[in-house]
């Protein structure tokens, strides 16, 4: 059919179950149910155009880009006019046309911070997410001339004191 009447659809709720609707219209979905069903059927019908193709996406993209084009409170596009609006030089680069947004960058001296996964995957360093959102830190133990296998029993950490090692290596030559 053309276009959908989802308010006439609910004046009818004893024979259609209004909270199971859904429509491929963004924007209606947006307007009726709010920002989290609008996600839900980006979700939906971005991976059916994959899986109409015979392309499966893992659910974790699909989400992914979903969160990013509802992120506002609304929906953006996931293009690149959509991504012309992001603050990151680098993430704009990674996503399409590098030579043009570069040359953007350079002549307005825009700016990155490296506050975002994109950017930071561009210039080799980790994202500030996941694994690489943190450190983790934990006392090691000095212990002189343990052997590897007590150590091992024992369960404890080695500290090996490398700067005594290369003295000594320094010493046979």
């Amino acid at each position: 059919t053309e276009g959908e009447n989802l308010m006439a659809m609910r004046l009818h709720q004893g024979v259609l179950n209004p909270n199971r609707f859904f429509t491929n219209d963004i924007a209606a979905m947006l307007r009726l149910y709010g920002v989290e069903a609008c996600r839900a059927s980006i979700v939906r019908e971005v991976g059916a155009v994959f899986g109409g193709h015979g392309i499966s996406v893992d659910q974790r993209h699909l989400n992914l880009i979903a969160d990013y084009m509802t992120r506002g409170g609304g929906y953006q596009a996931f293009s690149r006019q959509g991504i012309k609006g992001n603050t990151s030089p680098f993430m704009k680069m990674s996503f399409e046309t590098t030579v043009g947004f570069l040359r953007d960058a350079v002549m307005e001296e825009d700016f990155d911070d490296l506050s975002g996964p994109s950017g930071r995957i561009v210039v080799g360093k980790i994202g500030r997410i996941g694994t690489g959102g943190f450190d983790v830190m934990m006392p090691v133990l000095q212990v002189s001339n343990p052997s590897h296998e007590d150590a091992e029993e024992n369960g404890d950490v080695m500290a090996v004191d490398q700067s005594s090692e290369s003295e000594e290596d320094s010493d046979d030559e």
